[in-house]
């Protein structure tokens, strides 16, 4: 269940008649907690708690485009029987419409099979290259899968940036809504200017419409989120409760992991192998190929007395040979294997550098958020409501400047948002490194 914590606007600063109003806004909003957290209760409970992994899971299952990717991989395992087998053995029948005479019988007609061979090892190489196409084609399926589980998990990561920063806002508000009171109470003891009020007032309608952005914003997402687990528009998505703090390893271990196991570059490493498997089976197809066959001779009987086998069957064996006399087109194989394999290492050289590049950028964005987070949580936030603390017990005592209160409240908002962001911003960082590295592979041809 997500925990909505309401800022304790009774700071134990404040005096006299302001911390009476205080007090008094803080009962009149207690009835109002208290519904608001019974309906979060039942949203969490109708939304069963799942988690990201759950979603990115059910996302596997049900995605479109990664079950397009899934079926080219099956297909491509259909070309192994396909390609590795011999051709089909061609058949043929022959009727003498006029029999040829022989001295057992006249011959009246023949059946004749026949079986094409290829060079030794020419079927073994087409059913290597064959496994090696599926191979590349199942990386291709797992670099689709992963970009699904990095937009899930970043799109989830969004969502709760937006609910907790409506939580703060609301929060915010609530605090802006007591110094409305507040100053509104001070005007009407003249102890404060309209001014005051209306100051107040202004601040509280801006954040309003900030609030009423960030929830259409939340919406957006939802139907993002809905999209790529292929659900109906307006499906229950349950946003995180609060995000698991993980350490990363160094940056030679991660590259190591990159290069390894990063599914573009094993894709491109079967591609080179494939042409590889190509070139050679083009110089098995410049080498003679063998035929096979049986006649069969139909002989019927013969009109001349006391022949030995008369009208006995003939039963011949052929032998046959292919000539590869026009050898251009597979020198060209050869030569277009050899482009093919040139292309696919340079691919690879081209993305392990892009690859590190990105590797790299990540980093740093996942240092610089955690920086950024220290930076909010440990320091500046603490200031601003050590600031605002001061200068609220002086307006009790009409010394100091409402105005200034409002900036400063404001600027607290500013932060408490931005630490969000900063933390946010770090578990994206860190989940487009487990992309990279292809920390979701699978195992098995599965989803």
């Amino acid at each position: 269940m997500k925990e909505y914590r309401t800022r304790n606007i009774e700071q134990g600063t404040l005096n006299g008649q302001v911390g009476k109003c205080l007090t008094l806004f803080a009962k009149t909003l207690r009835p109002l907690r208290l519904t608001t957290l019974l309906a979060l209760l039942t949203l969490s409970i109708t939304a069963n708690a799942q988690t990201i992994a759950d979603y990115q899971q059910e996302a596997a299952e049900n995605n479109p485009e990664l079950k397009a990717k899934y079926q080219q991989y099956l297909s491509a395992l259909e070309e192994r029987p396909i390609v590795g087998t011999l051709s089909d053995p061609e058949v043929s029948f022959s009727y003498f419409i006029k029999p040829i005479e022989t001295r057992i019988g006249p011959q009246q007609g023949r059946i004749s099979i026949s079986q094409m061979l290829p060079w030794f090892g020419t079927l073994a190489s087409q059913r290597t290259a064959s496994d090696l196409k599926a191979k590349a084609k199942f990386e291709a399926f797992q670099e689709e899968r992963n970009q699904l589980f990095y937009q899930v998990e970043k799109t989830m990561l969004e969502l709760y940036e937006l609910e907790e920063s409506i939580r703060i806002a609301e929060e915010n508000r609530l605090i802006l809504n007591s110094l409305v009171e507040i100053s509104l109470r001070r005007y009407e003891t003249d102890r404060a200017s309209q001014v005051d009020v209306l100051r107040a007032q202004i601040e509280e309608e801006d954040l309003l419409i900030q609030i009423e952005l960030l929830k259409d914003n939340r919406e957006v997402l939802f139907q993002k989120m809905n999209e790529l687990l292929n659900r109906e528009k307006g499906a229950m998505i349950a946003i995180p409760d609060n995000l698991d703090e993980t350490e990363l390893a160094n940056r030679e271990a991660l590259l190591a992991q990159v290069r390894q196991q990063n599914p573009a570059l094993n894709r491109l490493r079967y591609q080179e192998e494939v042409s590889d498997e190509m070139k050679s089976l083009a110089k098995k197809q410049n080498k003679p190929g063998l035929m096979v066959g049986v006649d069969y001779i139909f002989t019927g009987e013969t009109d001349m007395p006391n022949i030995t086998d008369s009208g006995k069957d003939a039963l011949m064996v052929m032998g046959g040979i292919r000539l590869p006399i026009f050898s251009n087109k597979n020198s060209a194989r050869v030569q277009q294997a050899e482009r093919n394999r040139q292309e696919a290492q340079y691919q690879l050289s081209s993305r392990e550098n892009t690859l590190e590049t990105e590797l790299d950028a990540s980093l740093r964005d996942y240092r610089d958020a955690m920086r950024r987070y220290e930076l909010y949580d440990q320091k500046q936030i603490q200031r601003i409501q050590q600031a605002i603390d001061v200068m609220m017990e002086a307006y009790s005592s009409d010394s100091s400047d409402f105005e200034e209160i409002l900036r400063m409240q404001r600027k607290q908002l500013e932060y408490q948002l931005k630490r969000i962001q900063a933390k946010t911003a770090q578990h994206i960082a860190e989940a487009y490194i487990e992309y990279l590295t292809g920390i979701h592979n699978v195992k098995e041809a599965g989803l």
